[in-house]
């Protein structure tokens, strides 16, 4: 099997006879060869489950096993405390007999164990980033002899980190990790859903002095997507009864596309994971299969998402779990041999994910979409064209036929991360002078885009709140409101979650919700219908009964946008005459009555007349979308606009198209975005925003939120 199985210790030559391999896969070869006969760093991208772990873990174990170091030699960075606990569950067996330990550190490691790796540092450290920043800050002394020696560092999901400022936060710990131990590690990403690799090389190189070379296989094997439409009647008392069958006909096809199947059901959100989960169960129990529905989501507790993995990975029993993003990463559970999504993903990046739980080890993807239009709700449909059909066969299209998904955005002015990233470096107490943070924070790459004098004017203000204080010599020192902020133990973190409420069966979570419950009401939570008996604000918990009946518990949470080139194939889906083999009867009867009602709305043309101005339809993404309707509030001849974000914008004018046009023209060219925003636009989006001033709040929101450089 080459020279790679002969440069492996013997234990991986034992797992790899006792799995059964009999190749390497291309990225495997390929990667090992880059890490052999090079210093450079490695974006290893290829699709889920084709061997990235072990392209990346297999020569690492190797170099520890041949030279071990005096420390941590790896660290494994995942986004999840599942994943991490994921990828320790798959390597630990292999490293069983090596002398090369593993350890797994976060929130939910036991302290015994993090001080039995403190105490003797060896092998492979998986952590979260937050449980890195917490270590950099708590044990600074203890650094160089946990990883002076430190040679590698993988990055898994990489495209996971990129979006956010949680991904900066992390480039900030590496960095600062570096410039504490004077250790130079190699840096190893993973990543299957991967836009611009340039981009993502450029992340994982940030301020090493060190390129990337990036390892690739573009080779999906079979995709394979099917889309079914459901239309649901209105509540209206004379169609009440054909919703309901409407409603019955609908859950007995999902029943019967995952039924002696190992699924997933994924939904866009918590409130439809329960009540799908909670329907399929009961038509699993009419089935005589009671037990074989679980569900996973952020606000269901950690035993019962476990319960519901292990479910997934039981080889004697077909089972269906229904979920959230909370799966879509890299756990792995097993063969999975459908993947069902309710209602169009938000990204092409999801839909890749999500897909491509299925069909592990060589087999067939396969996805099966549920586009639904509910006429009770007002949002449904635009003037009777199904939005969210549309929007799936655009998606299915950039994923099947054009291999596309979203390119990363990396935030550009992170001053929230700025404030944090100040305060972590001063957190021990000894101060440091305005050239000190300017050589050791501010030149961080994740704040390349931040001018000096912005640093000046943050640092100004936060002594002016009391978060710094500044000695006579310019010392600065955290200052007591500063003190109650850093010193939390949830500081580590750059990301908001909301407190919520506990909910206990028998004494055990089942799981929280986001709202206080009162004695007596009905909750739905881990797919089932509850009621409340007591309510505890001591220790903010609730404890109750099954029960029965019907209700919603809502969740918010963010949506994230949708990419301009989503927009536009969703106008080609409507203008163009093909035809879908992927579609079912009912979603090309609705998609051939969407495009004749697109003909009669005028959606080909941006601006379409109506009898007091225009109904503009830009197709262009969220960012985009939100800075045109800020454009022509400062146009001053348009009055009242109305708008479906980011499908269409009503426009009250007595301005020709022409005209419209070029005053759009002459203001997306004259402005930085900061002039569009408004007094009441939220600028605190981050979570210590609350600490920035708002002029530079402005910036970033102009930066991160608008985009004044596109065309209608």
């Amino acid at each position: 099997m080459s020279d790679l199985f002969a440069d492996l210790p013997w234990f991986l030559q034992e797992h790899v006879h006792s799995s059964g391999w009999t190749e390497w896969r291309s990225i495997q070869k390929t990667a090992y060869e880059h890490f052999t006969g090079g210093s450079q760093h490695i974006l290893i991208c290829a699709g889920t489950s084709s061997g990235k772990t072990e392209a990346a873990m297999f020569p690492i174990i190797s170099s520890l096993h041949r030279e071990p170091t005096k420390g941590f030699g790896a660290l494994y960075i995942g986004p999840l405390k599942a994943l991490i606990d994921d990828q320790f569950e798959r390597i630990e067996p292999i490293l069983r007999d090596s002398y090369i330990p593993i350890t797994g550190w976060h929130g939910d490691i036991s302290q015994s164990r993090k001080r039995k790796a403190v105490s003797n540092p060896s092998g492979i450290l998986q952590i979260t980033p937050e449980s890195l920043q917490n270590i950099l800050v708590n044990r600074q002394e203890e650094l160089p002899r946990l990883f002076g020696d430190l040679r590698f560092i993988v990055i898994d999901e990489v495209h996971a980190f990129m979006n956010s400022d949680r991904g900066l936060q992390l480039l900030c710990c590496l960095e600062r990790l570096e410039r504490l131990t004077g250790c130079r590690p190699r840096r190893l990403g993973l990543s299957a859903t991967i836009s611009d690799k340039t981009v993502a090389g450029e992340w994982l190189s940030a301020n090493t002095g060190i390129g990337t070379v990036v390892v690739s296989d573009d080779s999906i094997g079979d995709r394979r997507i099917e889309i079914r439409y459901n239309m649901f009647p209105s509540e209206k008392e004379e169609e009440g009864e054909y919703r309901k069958k409407a409603v019955t006909r609908y859950y007995k096809q999902l029943y019967s596309d995952v039924k002696n199947r190992s699924c997933i059901v994924f939904t866009n959100s918590r409130d439809s994971a329960e009540k799908t989960s909670r329907s399929l169960g009961r038509m699993a129990e009419l089935n005589g299969r009671p037990g074989e529905v679980f569900i996973h989501h952020g606000s269901v507790s950690a035993e019962l998402r476990h319960n519901a993995e292990e479910a997934l990975k039981n080889k004697d029993r077909k089972n269906t779990v229904v979920a959230t993003v909370t799966l879509e990463l890299g756990i792995d559970v097993g063969n999975l041999d459908r993947i069902v999504q309710i209602g169009a993903p938000y990204t092409c990046s999801s839909m890749v994910q999500r897909m491509g739980r299925s069909g592990r080890r060589g087999g067939t993807q396969n996805m099966v979409v549920y586009c639904n239009d509910d006429l009770a709700k007002y949002w449904t449909e635009i003037d009777g064209i199904s939005m969210d059909l549309v929007r799936s066969i655009a998606m299915s299209e950039l994923v099947l036929r054009d291999g596309w998904v979203e390119p990363a955005w990396v935030p550009r002015l992170p001053y929230s991360l700025l404030y944090h990233q100040t305060m972590q470096y001063l957190k021990p107490g000894l101060g440091a002078r305005y050239g000190e943070l300017r050589e050791n924070v501010l030149s961080m790459y994740p704040f390349r885009n931040i001018t000096e004098d912005d640093y000046k004017w943050l640092l100004k203000h936060l002594v002016s709140i009391g978060h710094l204080e500044r000695m006579e010599d310019g010392t600065y020192l955290i200052g007591t409101k500063g003190e109650k902020v850093s010193f939390n133990r949830e500081f580590c973190s750059v990301f908001t979650t909301g407190k919520e409420f506990e909910i206990k069966f028998e004494g055990k979570s089942i799981g929280s919700i986001q709202q206080i419950p009162s004695v007596g009401e009905l909750i739905q939570l881990a797919g089932r219908v509850w009621e409340v008996k007591e309510v505890s604000m001591k220790d903010y918990h609730a404890d109750v009964v099954e029960s029965d009946g019907t209700v919603n518990t809502p969740w918010t949470s963010g949506i994230p946008g949708l990419d301009t080139r989503i927009l536009r194939r969703m106008r080609d889906v409507l203008l163009s005459i093909d035809s879908y083999d992927y579609l079912d009867k009912e979603a090309e009867n609705c998609l051939r009555h969407c495009r004749e009602m697109g003909k009669e709305l005028g959606v080909s043309r941006v601006f379409s007349e109506r009898s007091r101005g225009f109904r503009m339809y830009p197709w262009v993404g969220s960012r985009q979308f939100d800075t045109l309707k800020r454009v022509l509030t400062q146009i001053d001849d348009v009055g009242a606009i109305r708008c479906r974000q980011p499908y269409y914008i009503d426009v009250v004018t007595d301005l020709s198209e022409r005209e419209l046009r070029s005053a759009i023209a002459r203001i997306l060219n004259e402005s930085d975005g900061t002039d569009l925003i408004g007094n009441d636009d939220d600028l605190r989006i981050g979570k210590y925003d609350e600490y920035v001033p708002d002029e530079l709040l402005v910036k970033q929101f102009a930066a991160d939120q608008l985009d004044v450089n596109f065309q209608i």
